[in-house]
């Protein structure tokens, strides 16, 4: 006797659509066996996509079809399409069912298999499911770029947000404390310790109440959705792009942008592992940046005892006996930053690039402050309101001391935010005001730097590295550089700065000198 199965399908997306629920399938596949005199051995029903065959309720009637492939079997649907959508897959499963002594047969869409041109009937059918499938694909997938491109978040809302929906039925992220504060901290952490260790600052977090993985937490700090932006990945033709998001920024462009230099440094120094502490030799400060004029390979250092002191070159390895001395390339830098200027237009830009960054801090310090006061105000009125109870006996004095001191804690921590917060933002304004004073002054700026920021410096001043020119400073600067302090003949030819679309790679070079004289102010408060 020949075994029957109904094989009703129906994934979560074709639940609503007519002629596809579970029920209408249901009625015209019994109808068909009573039609034709089958009995049904089995009904199976399946809530999956057709992409695949790798679908729970398939896997099991494939499992029980093993055990019985000597007896004739034969498992009837409604149309191909609940079968599969994928015609390279259902050929593929179409021969094994028959060598298990198996026929198929959708009601709805008969083929013959004993005619063979029935094939190519069945070919289009299965073809037409799977173009349907991939144009439905493809739509989905243009809806979400055209989301991204809108600068709306279209997945699960990332640590410090959570999705919401509003009144009308649009879907946004929005900040979700204390995750978000934490977060918020973590950041301003890497930048005032400017620390190369992120596993001291991920420890820290933790300890807060931050819950994710290390890995996590490196991705998070990358993240630019933080900053109010959302990266969208490279679709069709279209290149990876970063755009303006709608939500609303949990910290500020420039602090996400200086975190992004203080990790691109590590990476630099420290491809392999970030969380490593890189010591710096003063003396071989250039270690690293250098390449050998004769080989391409980059430069290492190190010293020589003499007679009286040490002496310390930069020099090749291997067969290449090139070396130099370090303090010439040294003094030479210093010697540079001393004696030249940064030519007036770009002056303006330095000062319109200060205040721009000035405002917006300012802007998310107002903010925040904000936020602390009314924070403070809840607990106040939340330690009255404990006084108020405890006088009219509605709680004891034990209870009462523990909202108080709670109350007391948490004011203190808020009052030391609030604290840290007005220093932040004095140290703002005494960068903004002393930009001029730093680029004119730079040599000296330099001189007195440790030697982090020192190296910081070398970075800025050379990005890429590059091969020794004679120990020439000045000709082994970057053409952005060279441009800055009119070294070229382009300088003459500078338009006015504003209103004009400037260099990126110059105006970056005056984002990092403007957070290396933040960094010092922040120090010296």
């Amino acid at each position: 006797m020949q075994a029957v199965y109904l094989y009703i399908r129906v994934s979560t997306d074709e639940q609503a659509v007519k002629g596809y629920s579970q029920r209408s399938q249901l009625d015209r596949l019994v109808h068909y066996c009573k039609d034709h005199n089958l009995i049904v051995t089995k009904t199976i029903f399946e809530d999956y996509s057709a992409k695949t065959f790798n679908r729970p309720e398939w896997n099991k009637l494939f499992a029980e079809l093993k055990l019985i492939k000597n007896q004739s079997s034969l498992i009837l649907f409604t149309y191909w399409d609940r079968f599969s959508r994928n015609i390279m897959d259902a050929y593929k499963m179409l021969e094994r069912l028959q060598n298990m002594k198996v026929s198929i047969q959708a009601i709805e869409q008969q083929i013959d298999f004993s005619i063979p041109e029935s094939k190519i009937m069945l070919a289009m059918y299965w073809a037409t499911s799977e173009v349907e499938n991939d144009k439905r694909s493809r739509n989905v997938r243009l809806g979400m770029q055209k989301a991204r491109l809108e600068g709306r978040w279209i997945n699960k809302a990332p640590l410090g947000y959570r999705n919401k929906i509003t009144s009308d039925g649009k879907k946004y992220i929005a900040l979700y404390e204390p995750e978000a504060y934490i977060i918020r901290e973590a950041f301003t952490a890497i930048v005032r310790q400017n620390k190369y260790c992120l596993t001291e600052i991920y420890k820290d977090a933790v300890s807060n109440g931050l819950n994710c993985s290390r890995s996590a937490f490196y991705r998070l700090v990358r993240n630019p959705i933080y900053c109010g932006k959302i990266k969208i990945p490279a679709f069709e033709d279209k290149a990876e792009r970063i755009v303006e998001g709608t939500h609303e920024r949990l910290i500020p462009v420039i602090l996400f942008d200086q975190v992004q230099r203080i990790i691109k440094g590590a990476d630099l120094n420290h491809p392999k592992k970030l969380t490593s502490k890189r010591i710096v030799n003063e003396n071989l400060i250039f270690r690293g940046v250098l390449q050998c004029p004769n080989c391409g390979n980059t430069l290492t250092g190190s010293g020589s005892q003499g007679h009286t002191k040490k002496y310390y070159y930069y020099h090749c390895v291997g067969l290449c006996s090139y070396r130099i001395r370090a303090d010439l390339i040294n003094l030479s830098f210093l010697s540079f930053l001393k004696n030249n200027r940064v030519v007036e237009p770009f002056l303006e830009l330095a000062n319109s690039i200060s205040k721009e960054i000035y405002g917006e801090e300012h802007h998310d310090y107002i903010q925040k402050k904000e936020e602390i006061k009314k924070e403070m105000e809840k607990l106040i009125d939340r330690g009255f309101n404990a006084q108020k109870l405890f006088s009219n006996g509605n709680i004891d004095y034990d209870d009462y001391k523990l909202i108080r001191s709670r109350c007391q804690e948490s004011l203190k921590d808020n009052t030391d935010k609030l604290r840290q917060q007005a220093l932040k933002i004095v140290a703002e304004k005494h960068t903004e005001k002393g930009t001029d004073y730093i680029i004119n002054h730079l040599g000296e700026f330099y001189e007195n730097s440790d030697t982090i920021t020192k190296q910081r410096i070398i970075r800025l001043f050379f990005p890429e590295k590059v091969k020794v020119i004679e120990g020439n400073i000045e000709k082994m600067l970057s053409e952005s550089v060279k441009t800055i302090f009119g070294l070229t003949a382009s300088a003459s030819k500078i338009k006015e700065i504003h209103g004009q679309q400037t260099e990126q790679a110059i105006v970056e070079f005056f984002k990092e000198l403007y957070f290396l004289g933040y960094e010092q102010n922040l120090k010296n408060i």
